[in-house]
């Protein structure tokens, strides 16, 4: 079987170079015959080829991004992959630039009394600007199509998302330097599509999620110094780490390793975050019971108040889920392996951890990337990881002085964007639990200008596009 895979992957190897696949405990290793090197990884799932990847060289040269992308050579590749591994009509879906020297083709099946695409059936290629083939996936063999009554237009479904506050208000902040945060309209993350039964459907739905509720914070006058929440005590040495972080190490450890011993505890902060975590040994209480939520929420929140400062009028705490303690072992033999292991010194147990997730918000509005995360130890109240992500100064300069009243209205927004819009039929997963069942849906679709709206401006009303990087797609 692989010899014959081998030959069947050989037009898609660089440079044509003669290749033989060997297989050990872990993988299966593409092998360039006559140097030895391994050219990259076949994927194989009971029995059957599922894709392969090619290993990325360092000292690989990539073609300057101002070189146009060989389209025919990637096309031509993919229609001869379509030919050479698939036993099923697949067509070509799209070529589109993934990023600066990545490019995707996918081929998908197509609904045989529709004609409507199959999403991820088929395969997917990525290639580099020159065409070369980097990674290959193919998609599901097995599903079911759903027809079920159409009981609404597209210019009916077209409404319905109209009325169901399709068009929000909200704050950007970009991430290039010198550009200001602006107040704009966009399209709402949660609805995914329109059902041909009239339903809007939403993502957080789709996926089961309940979406948590989030509370205000009372002034918090922290007790404690962050030194003192990490856990760190005056027998451990104090280092300068790997970019800019500050370390504590065992002198013991490393006096026995003869060597740096491992970061016990790690700490980074500057204007773009602040990162700490502790990894001191922790010996699971026979009798004693976890701490109270209330009382590691008060850790969580007296950290973080430690961090950045006046919490209170920069974060909501969102309303926690408990972490369950598992206290009985699932299974008796893997469980005796891990205690061995533990007894050993190899693999010590890191203590449970309840997270606590904190938005940061702007006179109400939610600023998206800028969470807060903080594990606090349920039995020790240690403070185990903390991670927040900051504005700049500059950000937090031009958040302070944009004007928060609009000059475009909601209903002038909503005219806009939906100018643009159509509500295109097409196939989609019914259930996230059951990937293999297909259902109809209204999907929506920005055909005149090719690229989704992204934003527009609520105080000039400038549109912005999404950058689909779409090259070619399917008629």
């Amino acid at each position: 079987m692989m010899n014959n895979l081998a030959e069947k992957l050989q037009p898609f190897i660089e440079g044509n170079t003669l290749i033989k696949i060997v297989e050990d405990e872990l993988s299966h290793n593409i092998v360039e015959v006559e140097s030895g090197e391994v050219y990259g990884f076949v994927y194989i799932e009971e029995g059957e080829f599922c894709g392969f990847q090619k290993m990325e060289s360092e000292e690989e040269e990539q073609t300057p991004f101002d070189t146009s992308p060989n389209v025919r050579k990637m096309m031509e590749t993919a229609k001869l992959f379509a030919d050479s591994f698939i036993d099923r009509d697949v067509h070509f879906s799209m070529l589109n630039e993934w990023s600066d020297n990545s490019f995707m083709v996918t081929y998908e099946e197509r609904d045989p009394m529709m004609g409507l695409q199959i999403p991820h059936t088929g395969f997917t290629l990525f290639f580099t600007r020159d065409g070369i083939v980097t990674s290959a996936n193919l998609g599901k063999t097995e599903f079911q199509l759903e027809y079920p009554e159409i009981t609404l237009s597209s210019e009916e479904a077209k409404q319905v998302l109209k009325e169901s506050n399709y068009v929000q208000l909200d704050l950007h902040i970009p991430d290039e330097p010198g550009t200001e945060p602006e107040l704009i309209y966009r399209s709402s993350h949660d609805i995914m599509s329109v059902g041909v039964d009239g339903r809007v459907e939403r993502v957080t739905e789709f996926i089961g999620a309940e979406e948590l509720s989030a509370e205000k914070i009372s002034c918090v006058r922290p007790a404690s110094t962050i030194e003192e929440m990490l856990g760190i005590s005056e027998d451990l040495k104090k280092r300068a780490g790997d970019e800019d972080s500050v370390i504590w190490i065992d002198p013991a450890a490393e006096a026995e390793e003869d060597e740096e011993a491992e970061p016990l505890i790690s700490l980074v902060s500057n204007d773009t975050g602040h990162f700490s975590y502790s990894n001191l040994l922790f010996k699971r209480p026979e009798d004693s019971p976890p701490l109270a939520m209330e009382i590691l929420k008060e850790k969580a929140l007296e950290v973080l108040e430690l961090v950045e400062g006046k919490i209170h009028e920069k974060f909501v705490l969102e309303v926690p889920t408990i972490t369950e303690l598992n206290e009985e072992p699932e299974d008796i033999d893997e469980e005796v392996d891990v205690i061995e292991e533990e007894e050993e010194g190899l693999y010590p147990e890191p203590e449970p951890t309840q997270m606590f997730t904190f938005y940061r918000e702007h006179h109400g509005y939610r600023l998206e990337g800028l969470e807060a995360h903080v594990h606090v130890g349920v039995y020790t109240g240690l403070i185990r990881e903390c991670s927040v992500t900051r504005l700049s100064p500059e950000q937090t300069a031009g958040l302070e002085k944009l004007n928060l009243e609009p000059a475009i209205t909601l209903q002038e927004a909503e005219e806009r964007v939906f100018r643009d819009i159509s509500m295109n039929l097409a196939r989609c997963v019914k259930n996230f639990d059951d990937e293999k069942l297909y259902t109809l849906c209204y999907m929506v679709d920005f055909p005149e200008t090719g690229g989704h709206i992204e934003k527009i401006n609520a105080h000039t009303g400038a549109v912005s596009y999404v950058e689909t990087g779409i090259l070619k797609e399917s008629d």
